[in-house]
């Protein structure tokens, strides 16, 4: 008699990653040098979760989500090693032909900047019906009345009439709602978000905040959103991964990482970060110095010439990710202290 296979509790299941980043490079042939501004990242994203990678400009953020979406120019880019997996293919490994009928169906991408990535002659209702019919092989009148819902899906005000004006016409929080549209026009499983709320004002971010996060329980959708502020993607990130000078180097649960950072960068990172129960007269720490140049990046860590706790060892020997759930590069991390009681 075969042996009997009890069912597996769904509770103890983990889910396989949507997107698998492995050993990722991406290298830019500079007239300083060869820049390493993706230095062998590691990460993954599964359906239904947000992963917020954050860090100063010049960090990389933004070229980790090009370098995902294939929208890094070569030259002088260079694909200098990685498998970026999504669904279990490879990316890198795909023709552009076959690329261009995943970008905007199954991974879509808001920039930072509508204006720039907006087509300013092209009417708003065109610019989102012209996707949907790419994908999606709808008509012109099926498209436009798709382009209608997702105006209204994003909550931009007369529809109707915008569906026929141009971006020029619009301000900066609707050309970003149009931008969202776009994205979400085919329902995408992964949305690469890169710092869509930073040109916007505190309330119109709060509301751009608000819709993605509603598309995405609605959607089950996994998403990555770039931002170089931590105080952003505290209430919207279920896992954080800290950039630095092309590397991850701290990685872990969104609350464990906010509550008890062991790199001193991302420590660095919060103390900018006004914070309500901070003392009246306190100022904002700003973390000293510059980012290395990443056609000359130092060796040991990187990070070390800027930080307050560096060592000899820190200049000879890479510290580099352990594994588990909350991992870090550092040799000297910072003690598990939660940050009310840091403040004391």
């Amino acid at each position: 008699m075969a042996p009997r296979v009890l069912p597996q509790d769904p509770s103890t299941v983990v889910a396989e990653p949507l997107l698998a980043i492995d050993d990722l490079k991406t290298h830019i042939r500079t007239r300083g040098g060869l820049a390493r501004v993706v230095d062998g990242v590691t990460l993954s994203v599964r359906r239904g979760q947000t992963l917020a990678v954050v860090g100063e400009s010049g960090s990389g953020k933004s070229m980790l989500a090009r370098s995902i979406m294939g929208i890094v120019p070569e030259p002088p880019g260079i694909r200098a090693g990685g498998r970026v997996l999504f669904d279990g293919r490879d990316l890198r490994s795909l023709s552009e032909r076959e690329m261009s009928a995943i970008r905007g169906r199954d991974i879509a991408m808001v920039f930072q900047d509508p204006m720039t990535s907006l087509n300013p002659v092209l009417r708003i209702g065109e610019q989102i019906a012209e996707v949907v019919r790419h994908h999606l092989g709808m008509d012109r009148a099926a498209a436009r009345t798709r382009a209608h819902e997702l105006l209204v899906d994003v909550g931009i005000p007369l529809p109707e009439r915008r569906l026929d004006e141009y971006p020029h016409q619009l301000s900066g929080g609707l050309r970003q709602r149009v931008l969202i549209a776009i994205a979400l026009a085919c329902r995408p499983r992964l949305l690469i978000a890169d710092e869509p709320t930073t040109a916007l004002d505190v309330s119109i971010q709060a509301q751009i905040l608000r819709l993605l996060k509603q598309y995405q329980r609605d959607n089950h959708m996994a998403m990555i959103f770039v931002s170089h502020d931590l105080g952003t993607v505290a209430g919207l990130a279920d896992e954080i991964a800290v950039m630095y000078a092309g590397r991850i180097v701290e990685r872990g649960p969104a609350a464990e990482v906010l509550a008890a950072p062991r790199m001193p960068y991302t420590e660095g990172l919060l103390r900018s970060i006004p914070r309500l129960d901070a003392p009246s007269h306190g100022r904002l720490e700003a973390i000293r110095g510059r980012p290395p140049v990443p056609t000359a990046l130092p060796s040991g860590c990187a990070f070390r010439a800027r930080c307050p706790y560096a060592r000899e060892r820190c200049a000879e020997e890479t510290p580099l990710p352990g594994t588990g759930a909350h991992v870090y590069a550092c040799w000297y991390p910072r003690p598990v202290l939660h940050r009310t009681e840091e403040a004391r």
